[in-house]
């Protein structure tokens, strides 16, 4: 359950600050924001697919892994380290410095991230079906339900989150999402690898 709701908050940190992130950062207006989301969503189709076949030949924990993996690499990605050290020469983004994360390493990144947690999702899951106890596998509370409050819980503390870090800084805002959900991510790679013989059912 903590893997659902931590991927959640991850998540809703790369898609649900987008369009703050964007206009703020890049001066987007709402149809690029769409267009990323839909490319998102079309992309995700083709990944889900491809997941599915790789989930005949492996282990549903080591291709967790593999896709939390991807995901923190997506999220590295995005993470712009120019803002640690200059963020006072102007109100957007470092422009022109190589390092900064302008509008294609953000796009590139995001959907790295995005189809590498919406990937996971079945495999976590699936992982989840192994080892929910018994008592949860039936009846109107059982673990489906229980995924779902807490993907929902995930998604409404992700939202909060992004407003508190908006109020912190609009102008850091990438980094004050990204480097928390990287966290997460990493630590939900650690909880899988710490319960690996467990997860093997």
């Amino acid at each position: 359950m903590s893997l659902i709701f931590m991927k959640r908050i991850a998540l809703e940190s790369i898609v649900g600050s987008t369009s703050i992130v964007t206009k703020n950062r890049y001066g987007w207006n709402i149809e690029n924001v769409g267009t990323l989301h839909l490319v998102n969503g079309i992309i995700v189709i083709p990944v889900s697919i491809f997941s599915g076949y790789l989930s005949t030949m492996y282990e549903d924990r080591y291709m967790t892994l593999w896709f939390l993996a991807i995901t923190l690499f997506g999220m590295a990605f995005l993470f712009d380290p120019t803002d640690l050290t200059n963020h006072e020469d102007s109100e957007t983004y470092n422009l022109g410095h190589p390092m900064a994360t302008g509008t294609t390493r953000y796009i590139a990144g995001s959907l790295i991230a995005f189809s590498g947690i919406e990937a996971c999702e079945s495999y976590v899951a699936s992982l989840m079906s192994k080892v929910v106890p018994s008592a949860l596998a039936q009846g109107t509370f059982n673990s489906g339900l229980l995924a779902t409050l807490v993907g929902t819980g995930g998604r409404a503390v992700g939202d909060i989150f992004i407003t508190l870090m908006g109020l912190i800084s609009i102008r850091n805002l990438l980094n004050l999402l990204i480097i928390p959900g990287a966290t997460l991510v990493a630590f939900s790679i650690s909880l899988v690898l710490w319960n690996y013989e467990l997860l093997a059912v």
